[in-house]
């Protein structure tokens, strides 16, 4: 869904989006987090900012909804991690572990709600924040529908 609909996204203001997967693990946890808390409002989800070590901090984004983990911008450090690390050239969807957890090696936990927020404020503003939220809402509940139908 991100991926099929990056450049409406990036032009709703949806920070870094028109480059997906690159730069966008951020949003898309956090956006891919409100989704599941909405859809499925008994999971549990957690929103994780990994960080490497050293002077040249690089951070990554991910989530775990009830322990599961889920990485929809994984696939953006096959050219540069690849050779280092396995499974990294698709997303990864409800695995019990991360592949780069040893590289993102400090970990920052939030809830979803707080992520959201702090995103908002920093990137989208909340009007943009909603709409963007209730875009992908319409476009799952669309594709349930088709499925449900078939």
């Amino acid at each position: 869904m991100f991926e099929l609909h990056h450049e409406q996204l990036d032009e709703m203001g949806f920070p870094f989006f028109s480059m997906f997967p690159e730069n966008c693990c951020q949003g898309a946890s956090i956006m891919l987090g409100m989704l599941a808390e909405f859809f499925i409002p008994t999971c549990s989800v957690v929103i994780i900012k990994g960080s490497t070590r050293g002077f040249d901090t690089n951070y990554h984004y991910w989530l775990t909804v009830d322990g599961r983990v889920y990485d929809l911008t994984l696939d953006q450090f096959q050219p540069t991690l690849g050779n280092k690390f396995d499974q990294l050239r698709r997303p990864l969807f409800s695995s019990t572990k991360h592949p780069l957890r040893m590289h993102f090696f400090h970990k920052n936990r939030f809830s979803t709600i707080d992520a959201y927020l702090d995103f908002c404020d920093q990137y989208t503003g909340a009007e943009n924040g909603l709409k963007i939220l209730q875009f992908l809402a319409r476009q799952l509940t669309q594709v349930r529908d088709i499925s449900l139908e078939a």
